[in-house]
């Protein structure tokens, strides 16, 4: 059946990522008439990069891990990156789960959705360079979601809806080109 892909980036043990997944999910089924799938980084636990060959010079993978996260993407009709802003740069669990695979990143419509004090705006960035090079097809802008001090308690969101609501026409709007015809990256 066909999917998007929700990408939660933050493998913290304490994290709001999650929460956020649980609010962006539906706007984007909404905007784009496909279900979204959830796909937790820290749940899935990949370890660092261990593949014998590299991403991209074959997809005959060597470890179940691999095959595993290859057939998530492979199954999905677009990818959405939800990922938090780590010192200027999006989280290193991340990068690590976008380096095990290499075709199957080709011509996937992709969005970016950052978030952060300031919105994870140059997290953001780093991220969709790295997503153009593997040729995925940018679907929109990049979605970068302000969080203020006062909306955390213990570390998590408070309200997380509250948090999201701000962005809701921004995620509707992107989701019809996570599934549509959209012209290949250059």
């Amino acid at each position: 059946m066909a999917h998007i892909l929700l990408v939660v980036g933050s493998t913290r043990p304490v994290r709001v990522g999650d929460q956020l997944a649980e609010q962006i999910a539906p706007l984007l089924s909404e905007g784009a008439g496909l279900p979204v799938r959830v796909v937790d980084l820290a749940e899935l636990d990949l370890p660092l990069l261990n593949e014998p060959v590299m991403a991209g010079a074959s997809i005959d993978y060597a470890h179940e891990h691999t095959k595993a996260w290859s057939e998530l993407v492979k199954d999905a009709e677009a990818v959405v990156f939800l990922t938090p802003q780590y010192n200027s740069g999006y989280p290193a669990g991340l990068k690590n789960a976008i380096d095990y695979l290499y075709v199957e990143w080709q011509a996937k419509p992709a969005l970016i959705v950052s978030y952060g004090a300031f919105g994870g705006g140059m997290g953001g960035a780093q991220l969709r360079a790295v997503t153009e090079f593997v040729k995925m097809r940018m679907a929109a802008d990049n979605v970068e979601i302000t969080i203020p001090r006062d909306a955390y308690v213990d570390w998590r969101l408070a309200d997380p809806a509250a948090v999201v609501a701000p962005y809701r026409e921004q995620l509707t709007a992107a989701g019809p080109a996570l599934g549509k015809d959209l012209v290949p990256a250059s």
